[in-house]
């Protein structure tokens, strides 16, 4: 089964999130499984997104904030935050409700009192990555009721949903500005620069992999220090520049390998690796498997 895929720019911005501006709400409903290596890149878009966990458990990252969160658990993500899932364990899967909207739909029009006084506030603050939203809790318990009630009506689609849509989100946000509100309003601190920066360097790695990058050309391409780039990278993925970059040549190889058509060799050479042996052992760490086994097992599915 070809798995999904994400269309990122260079910045790592998601295209596409939401279907239309004219009712920017979208119901995903998926399992990690679905993606390669069990997890959906790292990356952000403008839109505020809400993720419901219905089976199994993931590993949840935005910026670097780590949490896991398991059934009948979920989490808000921010507008223009980065963020990433992977399955919790080798042989588990996780399967999920992502609703992205656009807080456009509550809000109405820029600079309506809607948006300033209760909008802006939560998708501008600085520090505000996410917030966990626990089954067990009343507060997380309600939030999750009312995603649930806005998903089904999506679903359902009858006449007027869309008015009913509205009704359960403005309900939503209104508990979520009450949850937070005391934690608003911060003085920024040097994170939004931090994450910017990161953002410039993922990007960078995604554009030239291929290539034989070193650490200084990473580090260059957002202008901090070799030894500032490794703690940014550690600070908020918990991984090394090189590792990232490996993972990520890792899987750039995935599809080439599901092709059938190069070989070990020119698989190894188009995504930057000296070689098939170098290769061929990076992939065993990462993947668990060899190259070749992996394109023995894919392929015959």
């Amino acid at each position: 089964m070809e798995k999904f895929k994400l269309f990122l720019d260079n910045n790592l911005k998601e295209r596409n999130t939401t279907d239309k501006y004219s009712f920017p709400f979208r119901v995903g409903y998926e399992r990690l499984s679905n993606y390669e290596q069990n997890s959906f890149p790292i990356h952000w878009h403008p839109e505020v997104e809400f993720t419901y966990v219905t089976e199994g458990s993931m590993e949840y990252q935005a910026n670097d904030n780590l949490y896991k969160i398991s059934a009948g658990n979920g989490i808000f993500t921010n507008s223009n935050v980065l963020h990433t899932a992977r399955t919790v364990g080798v042989e588990t899967d996780c399967s999920y409700i992502a609703i992205v909207l656009n807080p456009v739909i509550i809000f109405g029009y820029e600079d309506s009192l809607i948006f300033n006084r209760y909008v802006n506030p939560i998708c501008t603050e600085p520090e505000l990555f996410s917030k966990y939203l626990s089954g067990d809790s009343s507060f997380g318990k309600r939030m999750i009721s009312l995603l649930l009630e806005a998903a089904e009506l999506q679903n359902q689609a009858k006449d007027g949903y869309e008015l009913l849509v509205v009704e359960k989100l403005c309900s939503l946000w209104s508990l979520l500005f009450q949850e937070l509100q005391p934690s608003l309003n911060q003085k920024e601190t040097g994170t939004t620069t931090d994450i910017n920066r990161l953002k410039t360097a993922i990007g960078f790695i995604q554009s030239h992999y291929s290539e034989d990058i070193s650490l200084q050309d990473i580090a260059g391409s957002c202008h901090i220090s070799k030894s500032e780039c490794c703690h940014l990278f550690k600070r908020t993925l918990r991984q090394t520049p090189f590792t990232y970059l490996l993972n990520y040549r890792i899987q750039k190889s995935l599809p080439l390998l599901l092709s059938g058509g190069q070989s070990m060799t020119e698989i190894a050479e188009e995504i930057g690796f000296h070689g098939s042996s170098y290769f061929a052992e990076t992939f065993k760490k990462i993947m668990n498997c060899s190259p070749s086994d992996y394109r023995k097992i894919h392929s015959s599915r």
